[in-house]
């Protein structure tokens, strides 16, 4: 059922995409139109005041008068000028070979996140179960993961290079961070292509995931419910649990799907923390059922405590809530 309601929501977020992309002809028709409007009005009063009606011995005849509005003729003729503009300017970059380039990385950002949400949505799907603590079985059409990394992935990666390539300047913080992606997209292309390169070094960087995510920042957020909702859920199992962040888009009021959230328990014992995976399965379903949203949990065990600390240390930002 949860890789139904995946689909679903990757279906829904690519018509989406495919209805936005018309949202600046519909921008250059409004304009153009509205121009017109403002810049003809007058010659509509003068249409209207020639309308005469006879019925019966009833005459009617409807007069109007307006002066030259020369600020509203100014205001049409600049709107029809833009509406030009604005579509000659669309033309050009649509020609093919065309490069776009973008100053900064933080005008980058809007290219970027429809490309990166497109691939957490399929890794999160399909991709190997990589949530620590988990006792669901793993999923095991992996013929299906490994087309989708090949035909839509990689070429997801290779745009996303294309456009850091094309960024003008990076910060000195930016520097890093955009090289580590770099480094990624090209050791992920060279596993698709060799299953058996190892590129553990070269893990996706959640550092860069929440750069991308700082710079889309709707400023507003719903972190209050979320650290509320998540302190009342888990009062009772305190004693077990050792810290609790949330990260990632949900920081920024970005998050579309999902909600990133990392427990660290203090469990040594087997089967304690299989009872705790149990209880992070229901702490999903009703955080769905409350939020409609997913959650997106990864919990660390005593036991896996050297990985919680590398873990965080590849988080950009985070919040602690416990």
């Amino acid at each position: 059922m949860g890789q139904e309601l995946t689909l679903k929501g990757i279906a829904l977020e690519k018509l989406n995409r495919i209805l936005n992309q018309n949202f600046d002809s519909k921008f250059i028709w409004a304009l153009l139109s509205g121009g017109v409007l403002l810049a003809g009005y007058q010659r509509i009063i003068q249409l209207c005041s020639t309308i005469e009606v006879v019925s019966g011995g009833t005459y009617v005849k409807l007069s109007l008068s307006s002066g030259a509005d020369a600020v509203f003729i100014a205001i049409g003729s600049v709107m029809i000028f833009s509406s030009i503009i604005i579509f000659i300017i669309r033309m050009i970059n649509s020609q093919p070979g065309t490069v776009k380039k973008h100053k900064s990385l933080r005008h980058a950002a809007k290219d970027l996140r429809p490309l990166m949400d497109d691939n957490r949505r399929v890794f999160t799907a399909f991709g190997p179960n990589s949530e620590s603590g988990n006792v669901d079985d793993l999923r095991q059409d992996y013929e299906v993961w490994e087309q989708l990394k090949r035909d839509q992935i990689v070429p997801n990666n290779d745009e996303i290079l294309n456009i850091l390539n094309r960024v003008k300047v990076l910060t000195k913080n930016e520097a890093p961070i955009v090289s580590k992606m770099k480094s990624h997209i090209a050791a992920f292309k060279n596993h698709c292509s060799n299953p058996n390169f190892d590129y553990s070094n070269d893990q996706f960087p959640l550092s860069f995931a929440d750069l991308i995510f700082k710079y889309s920042n709707s400023n507003d957020n719903n972190m209050e419910k979320y650290v509320e909702w998540l302190k009342k859920s888990l009062s009772q199992y305190l004693d077990k649990v050792e810290s609790v962040y949330i990260f990632g888009s949900a920081l920024y009021g970005q998050e579309k799907t999902d909600v990133d959230v990392i427990i660290k328990n203090n469990l040594v014992d087997i089967e304690e923390i299989r009872l705790f995976a149990e209880i992070s399965k229901e702490l999903k379903n009703a955080f769905e059922k409350d939020f409609s949203l997913s959650l997106h949990l990864k919990v660390f065990s005593e036991r896996e405590a050297q990985s919680f600390g590398r873990f965080l240390e590849k988080i950009y930002k985070s919040e602690k809530v416990i």
